[in-house]
């Protein structure tokens, strides 16, 4: 037994030895990395992925491994492309959530495809969406690429080494932006690279994020985690997790900086009742600019918008009422954007609220009518209306919650003073929508009622009744309803009023209060009052005419 052992470590040093003496020099070149498995030895591996078997020996000089016949499990070994089997026949991708208008163009089509969920793709394959469309892809490793909103890509090829060896994809980023993920730890080896007008960035686990900035000049290239290596102008530039780099056109990656942290969004709305949505955060040192992006989902595999602002807060958002998550990083004087921050948040914004018609905040309400009236909002089947004595409403004093019109009366006079409104519209299918500001408004105190009036020759008094504390009155007397031809017009504080008594017929008159601090309430209704003729007209028959002829 230790006969034969020693016999097969003498082959595998002469295989060694014969390898090291016959294998061509071997100049380092693209290679990818195959993990041993139970079972594997040089030979299988070599007939499973390799082109020939006659690269068996510079495998394993390539490799420095002793025995062929005993490899340890878990070891990695370099496997050059150059040697590699390779085939691109039945090698896919997969659309597996697809969000706004994205198109695809095929090589054999002429005209853009819309694109749909479960779509396969294929090399040569173009993929453009749209302002706030998204595309996520799946490829035949795992690997995950989402294609952001404006953006343009072309998978310019998608290949298989070996008996599934490695997965290898290229895509070329033309416009816009991608945040990918390829997995550290799978069955099947990874290679997979971005390319852009100025960079390539190539990676075999992590996650990152590469974007064009500044038109075409320049590639932003963040890493979230793993390791990336960015290649602009023949030289490669490691990048680590937490750290970015800006590949200009013809120069070589810039030194990698750190990712902006995230922002704080401790004083970010978790509720939101309108739109556009206006979301605030506290400004982030470093930032010159900051990128926000709503999903349905946490892991932001559902995107549904996405937008940028240089100045705080952001306004932006047009989605339907829900439950969602929000994600915003900062993005540094490079271009270079950071670590995200994530918050959930609700949307209410449907149905909106109507337009306000009377009492309009700060307002007066009428004291004779109490009307509040509003805007007829074309999806509310009915309003929910509130009126209280306090701007947080724990101190009702009507609340309808099936008002079918556009008008509410309260139906019990209120004590004048100060008061706040508000309203919501319910739909059927949006249910109850977000309720109007707290709206304040006064009810003033009714213009006086004329409790007395008195007339002799010269002079009419009305008299009514005695006001509050500071309170004054403003009395008008004209000769028609709407108070164009006035003949008297006074304020005054005390109870009555003497005016020169005008001429026989139909006058009118009306009141308002003047409250103490100057608010001045609506006026009263006009009331008629007939003033007898001083020299009624059938005692001047018997001289009718006499004032013909005079006329």
């Amino acid at each position: 037994m230790e006969l034969l052992k020693s016999k097969k470590h003498l082959i595998s040093w002469l295989w060694l030895l014969s390898g090291l003496i016959a294998a061509p020099n071997y100049a380092a070149a693209e290679e990818w990395i195959y993990t041993i498995r139970p079972g594997d030895n040089l030979w299988n591996v070599t007939e499973r992925h390799l082109n020939s078997m006659r690269y068996v020996h510079q495998l394993q000089q390539l490799n420095k491994i002793i025995n062929p016949f005993s490899i340890p499990l878990g070891t990695k070994i370099k496997i050059p492309v150059a040697w590699s089997k390779q085939r691109t026949d039945g090698v896919t991708a997969r659309v597996v959530n697809v969000q706004g208008a994205a198109l695809l163009k095929r090589l054999d089509i002429d005209e853009n495809i819309p694109i749909e969920l479960g779509m396969q793709l294929f090399a040569g394959d173009e993929i453009r969406s749209e302002n706030d469309s998204f595309v996520t892809i799946e490829f035949t490793d795992q690997s995950i690429l989402r294609l952001q909103d404006s953006s343009f890509i072309r998978i310019d090829a998608m290949k298989i080494f070996g008996d599934f060896g490695l997965v290898d994809t290229f895509v070329d980023l033309q416009k816009g932006r991608t945040e990918n993920a390829v997995p550290k730890e799978s069955e099947i080896g990874t290679r997979f690279r971005i390319k852009t007008p100025s960079a390539v960035s190539s990676v075999r686990g992590t996650d990152f994020r590469v974007g064009i900035v500044s038109g075409e000049e320049s590639t932003s290239s963040e890493v979230l985690s793993g390791l990336v290596q960015v290649t602009g102008d023949t030289k490669e530039v490691g990048i680590p997790a937490g750290f970015g780099t800006v590949t200009a056109t013809g120069l070589p990656p810039s030194a990698p900086v750190k990712l902006l942290p995230p922002p704080d969004l401790g004083n970010t709305p978790s509720l939101y009742e309108q739109l556009p949505l206006a979301i605030t955060l506290n400004p982030l040192d470093g930032a010159v600019a900051y990128r926000a992006q709503i999903a349905s989902d946490q892991k932001f595999e559902n995107l549904r918008t996405e937008f940028t602002t240089e100045k705080l807060p952001f306004r932006d958002g047009d989605i339907p009422d829900g439950d969602y998550w929000l994600r915003v990083r900062g993005i540094d004087a490079n271009g270079i954007e950071g670590y995200d921050a994530v918050i959930a948040f609700t949307l209410n914004a449907r149905p909106e609220p109507p337009f306000i018609i009377a009492p309009l905040p700060d307002g007066v309400a009428d004291p004779i009518t109490r009307e509040f009236k509003w805007a007829i909002q074309p999806e509310a089947s009915h309003y929910i209306v509130m009126v209280s004595k306090d701007a947080g409403f724990s101190d009702l004093v009507a609340k309808d919650t099936q008002v079918k019109t556009n008008d509410f009366h309260l139906t019990e006079p209120l004590t004048p003073g100060q008061y706040f409104w508000r309203i919501a519209s319910v739909s059927a299918t949006e249910g109850i929508g977000p309720y109007t500001d707290a709206m304040p408004f006064r009810m003033p105190f009714p213009g006086p009622a004329m409790e007395e009036t008195k007339f002799d020759k010269s002079q009419m008094t009305f008299g009514w009744r005695a006001g509050g504390a500071g309170q004054r009155f403003h009395f008008q007397l004209a000769r028609d309803r709407e108070f164009q031809k006035i003949l008297h017009d006074e304020q005054t504080s005390a109870t009555q009023l003497s005016v020169q008594r005008p001429d026989g017929g139909t006058y009118y008159l009306r009141t308002k209060t003047i409250e103490a601090d100057g608010f001045e309430g609506p006026w009263g209704p006009p009331q008629a009052i007939d003033i007898p003729y001083a020299n009624p007209y059938w005692m001047l028959l018997p001289f009718a005419p006499l004032i013909d002829l005079l006329i």
